[in-house]
């Protein structure tokens, strides 16, 4: 196939009326160039009108034609280009998100751990075609594109970098945690740009969290009478080493004012023994009576107050889950002075118990500078 031919095609601008039927030939054509399968490249246009991709044509050939397995292929784009964006630019962004997708193991199912290698050779194309869209960009006299690619590589993959012209250097990568696969089956659909830009959550990251509320499922928990947070003032007191036990966690919050309050939206924690993932924990929360999620708040976060209300639990329901999610377990964060704890002061009256809170912020201030860091830094 013809470098010349593929770069001028993929970099064409795509017009606001054939954008969809033109994105996708243009993702059939990298397939073809990367030693893919073009045949399995399908789109349509879900009822948002946003365009769903189907890039398992976009594997290695062999992986795509052989033992199906359960990994996502679905992508959705939920916009079109801006006037004259050409097909390369939104490509990047796709094969972005896709990468990011497959690099969280915490979204993976246990069953797909026998394919790891699979998923990575997977991972290290489209690294690989991020690479060579960057490439076909650059100055002819520009420097080439460098990638390292970990893992096993597929023979079309660094047969397209080298007629590319990306330089590709091959790095071994150790087998991953098998305690670390924790996602559910189906998976659900990669949504390209769940990044927020500028300090606002772009379209993708709204979606991202409404289709992450909608396939929620609602846990219990034992109780335990020796939580980690409980109600009562008492004063803060960090725990000063490290552990191997622990539950790590993050809040969202309202930036309420003095009408609007200061209440929590969503609740995310990952229990980990022994240095190692063992569970997962993720709860919307409804907004409380006579309050008012901020649209800043919104738009930063990408939680909608809508979404709170019809998939969010009860703000004394969530909390109570989460309580008996920690457990007996330290409790681990970043920063939480400066919102985690003053939120759930105010609006629970819970306090960690002493020396169960593990700030990471404290013990990097303590550790000191790392020794590799430059003075300035």
């Amino acid at each position: 196939m013809d470098v010349e031919e593929v770069k001028q095609l993929v970099q064409k601008p795509l017009a606001e009326d054939l954008w969809p039927k033109q994105l996708t030939a243009a993702v059939r054509l990298l397939a073809a160039f990367a030693g893919g399968d073009p045949e399995q490249i399908t789109s349509s246009l879900n009822e948002d009108g946003a365009l769903v991709l189907s890039l398992q044509g976009l594997w290695p050939r062999a992986i795509a034609q052989g033992v199906p397995m359960p990994l996502v292929s679905q992508v959705i784009q939920p916009r079109g280009p801006k006037p004259g964006q050409a097909a390369d630019r939104l490509l990047r962004g796709i094969l972005n998100s896709y990468v990011l997708a497959l690099r969280d193991l915490t979204q993976l199912p246990k069953t797909l751990y026998p394919r790891w290698r699979d998923i990575r050779q997977i991972q290290n194309q489209l690294l690989a075609l991020q690479a060579i869209l960057h490439q076909w960009r650059l100055d002819e006299d520009a420097p080439a594109v460098r990638a390292t690619l970990y893992g096993p590589v597929a023979g079309g993959t660094l047969k397209a970098a080298q007629q590319a012209g990306v330089k590709v250097t091959q790095a071994k990568l150790a087998k991953p945690w098998l305690h670390g696969f924790l996602g559910t089956l189906p998976m659900p659909a990669i949504i390209v740009g769940v990044r927020s830009q500028g300090g606002r959550a772009g379209v993708g990251q709204q979606q991202e969290v409404l289709v992450r509320a909608q396939n929620l499922v609602h846990r219990q928990f034992p109780r335990t009478r020796s939580a980690a947070l409980s109600p009562g003032e008492r004063e803060v007191l960090y725990g000063k080493t490290a552990v191997t036990d622990f539950t790590a966690f993050d809040l969202e919050f309202s930036s309420g004012n003095a009408r609007e309050g200061m209440f929590i939206t969503e609740i995310g924690a990952v229990k980990v023994k022994a240095n190692h993932i063992v569970d997962t924990f993720n709860v919307f929360v409804q907004v409380p009576a006579r309050r008012h999620l901020n649209m800043y708040s919104q738009r930063v976060t990408g939680i909608h107050e809508d979404t709170l209300k019809q998939y969010g639990l009860p703000a004394n329901e969530a909390i109570r889950q989460f309580v008996d999610f920690i457990g007996t377990d330290s409790l681990l964060g970043f920063s939480m002075h400066g919102g985690d704890l003053p939120v759930l002061r105010r609006q629970f009256n819970l306090y960690p118990q002493p020396y169960r809170l593990i700030d990471v912020a404290l013990l990097a201030k303590q550790s000191g500078r790392c020794r590799a860091t430059p003075k300035s830094a």
